[in-house]
Order: C-alpha cells, then sequence, then structure tokens
C-alpha cells in the first residue's frame, strides 16, 4: 500500500524518521527544489511518503497542493497536539473521528474503517480535533476551548480536507505533548517560525526574561520527545494494520451498506 504521512515539523517526525530508511525529496516531478520537505521509505511491502507542512492553514495548504500528484491509498494526519480533556495525558494516542477549525468555517471527517484499526494499534477514540491559527499556550486557553473538542493542534483539518477533494480516505492522529492543565514553558509563537524552527536569539532572550523557566523548557522536551516515541510505536504498529486489513475492511463496510 502507498501511504502518505503529514507531520508539522521536523521535530515531531525526527524519532519516527530515526528508525526507518526515510530519503529526502528535495526536487518534484519538473526538477524544481520543493518547498515543503518530503520523505519516502519502503516500510515492510509499504510505501510511505512523509510531509513536513509547516504550521497553521496558509502552510499546510501550500504543502498539501506541492503534492498534488501524489495518490496515495491512505492520508494519516499526524504529529503532536495539545489536550483540551482533562482525562488525556502525554504520550497517550487519540484519533478523531472529526476535525475542524475553531471558528467553525470548515469541518471534515476521518475515514470511519480506519478509526476502528486506529483503536485496534491503540489509539483513543475522541470526537473532535480543533484546528487553531495560533498555538494554544495556556491552561487558561486551553479551558474556554474545552467545551468545543477534546484536542487542539495547526494542520488537521486542512489535512482532511484536501484528501476529501483527492476522494482519498484519511485519518486524524495525534500524540499528546502537553496536557489540558499545562501552561507551554516559553511563548513558542514569539520565537518559532511558521516551519517550526526554534529562533535561538529569540529562545534565549525569553529564558533571560524568564530564567525559572528553564527546567520547565527541559521537561517539556522530554516529555516532548516521549510523546514522539510513542507516536512512532504506534505508526509502526497502525501501517502494519491497515496494510493488512484495510481490504478486508472496506469490503465490509460494502457489504454492511448493500445490506441497508
Amino acid at each position: 500500500m502507498r501511504f502518505l504521512v503529514t507531520f508539522a515539523i521536523d521535530a515531531e517526525f525526527a524519532q519516527w524518521k530515526a528508525r526507518h530508511p526515510f530519503v529526502p525529496y528535495e526536487f518534484d516531478e519538473s526538477g524544481k527544489r520543493r518547498d515543503f520537505d518530503l520523505f519516502r521509505a519502503n516500510i515492510g511491502a509499504n510505501e510511505v511518503s512523509v510531509l513536513l507542512t509547516g504550521m497553521g492553514s496558509e502552510n499546510t495548504r501550500n504543502a498539501m497542493e506541492s503534492i498534488s500528484a501524489e495518490r496515495p491509498d491512505v492520508f494519516i494526519s499526524t504529529g503532536l497536539a495539545g489536550a483540551l480533556d482533562a482525562a488525556l495525558h502525554p504520550g497517550d494516542i487519540v484519533a478523531a473521528r472529526s476535525s475542524e477549525v475553531i471558528d467553525g468555517r470548515q469541518r471534515a471527517e476521518s475515514e470511519a474503517g480506519l478509526l476502528d484499526l486506529a483503536i485496534q494499534a491503540g489509539a483513543r477514540i475522541v470526537k473532535v480535533f480543533l484546528t487553531s491559527e495560533t498555538i494554544v499556550a495556556t491552561a487558561r486557553e486551553k479551558e474556554v476551548l474545552s467545551a468545543s473538542g477534546s484536542v487542539v493542534e495547526m494542520e488537521t483539518t486542512y489535512v482532511l480536507a484536501e484528501a476529501a477533494r483527492r476522494q482519498v480516505p484519511a485519518v486524524a492522529v495525534r500524540s499528546i505533548s502537553d496536557a489540558a492543565e499545562e501552561d507551554l514553558p516559553v511563548d513558542f509563537q514569539r520565537i518559532a517560525d511558521s516551519r517550526g524552527h526554534v529562533r535561538v536569539g529569540g529562545l534565549l532572550k525569553e529564558l533571560a526574561m524568564h530564567p525559572n523557566r528553564l527546567p520547565l523548557l527541559v521537561r517539556f522536551g522530554q516529555q516532548s520527545r516521549a510523546s514522539s516515541e510513542a507516536l512512532a510505536d504506534f505508526l509502526d504498529r497502525y501501517i502494519s494494520l491497515i496494510a493488512e486489513k484495510w481490504p478486508g475492511a472496506r469490503t465490509s463496510d460494502r457489504e454492511e451498506i448493500s445490506a441497508t
């Protein structure tokens, strides 16, 4: 099978990338250098492409457009995310039935059969991922959003919407990096660019102004790494399971539809 997996930034992908022989594809079919990083690897008998979209709507839409010729069997939108539900903890793997932007202007669905397989691979199902245009950094902001969704991130709705436009089954999966009651240790919106690259000068300035946040930043880094490792474990199980069971699941779906 052919999979296309999206992450926002390389830091989310790094643990999984280290496990498999991912090769960067720096140029597109016309020979033009890509604006968004694309990697490929064979994992078992499966061809897996990974696209790094950057953060936010504009980057994600442009990234998806940059691979307009790609026709995978399945899209998996993934990465790290913040919990809005207090029952979710760092390292938990969650899959969403749907994803929507915070202002409600766009919504997209995960494919039901892929959600069933996500459960078998160890994911917890939630109703809604909220897609934000900015980083949601504080427990107070998360509390305000918690009535509308279980998880907050910045790309999923746009990936699922593009998959639907191409008529490719897709699923939203995330690993929790920070709990609902947890503030982020620094203002990443100020110190990182839209591709998730931390500006060293900005980070040092933040820490100089708030030196007490250094231990929190170290802990958050360790926590995020552990969450990325949990996600890598899940993706290995999940892709193997989809490759084994997806054609049969699709047949079952058709039979159920015919029976009704």
